[in-house]
């Protein structure tokens, strides 16, 4: 008998390999806090096991991650070109011994998505923009896509004569060294007390997507497969 999407869907939770990081949401009735940590395992029908949070990582994570809370998981398929799955349920128990773990009821149903090269995620990473002529500024990237950024400094200079020059975005990856990409400065919009430039990075797509789930960025602004 063939198997239906649903079921597909639910196999793919099988190629989220030990030890990804993955991107929790945790939903309170006030709001929700989002945190990364590794996938442990499952078992079929059972159960899906995630590390418990370091305190560096979440901070007062007991008072949040408690039998019954709901949680939202997204993972990256390191197999799936760039396809994410997501899934909602709750937390079934907190295991102490003989190391802090997560334990999640199984879902009943997960959703695929895809990293659009059109899709613009938001976000708020410290980085640096680095010009040809030695000039820089400490800003964020405000938006990330397969193929750029828009990045934000505070300035009330006149930037426009900026655009079409070429310009590099520096990053801290998580203290395990600089990241840096080079790019072009496509358009230079100029607000109250900022100054925002779209800049088209050289990178190749599959770098993007790489440094995309390396950061874990708001993947629930994708649009699902199925």
């Amino acid at each position: 008998m063939p198997k239906t999407k649903l079921q597909l869907n639910l196999e793919k939770l099988g190629k989220i390999t030990a030890g990804t990081l993955v991107d929790v949401e945790i939903l309170t009735p006030t709001d929700s806090k989002r945190v990364k940590t590794e996938f442990i395992g499952l078992l079929n029908n059972r159960f899906i096991v995630l590390n418990y949070p370091s305190v560096r990582r979440l901070h007062n994570a007991g008072e949040y991650l408690k039998d019954g809370v709901v949680l939202i998981i997204r993972a990256v398929l390191e197999s799936g070109g760039g396809q994410v799955i997501a899934f909602r349920q709750q937390v079934m128990s907190v295991a102490s011994h003989p190391a802090r773990l997560i334990f999640i009821d199984f879902p009943t149903q997960v959703q695929l998505f895809s990293l659009r090269s059109h899709t613009r995620i938001p976000t708020l990473l410290p980085a640096e923009i680095k010009l040809s002529d030695e000039r820089q500024w400490l800003g964020v990237i405000k938006d990330i896509s397969a193929t750029g950024v828009m990045f934000e400094i505070k300035s009330k200079e006149d930037l426009s004569s900026l655009k079409n020059t070429q310009c590099n975005i520096l990053l801290d990856k998580e203290n395990k060294g600089m990241k840096e990409f080079s790019g072009q400065i496509c358009s230079v919009r100029s607000l109250a007390t900022q100054v925002q430039f779209g800049v088209q990075l050289h990178a190749s797509e599959d770098e993007m997507k790489k440094f995309m789930k390396d950061h874990f960025i708001d993947l629930s602004v994708l649009e699902p497969l199925v």
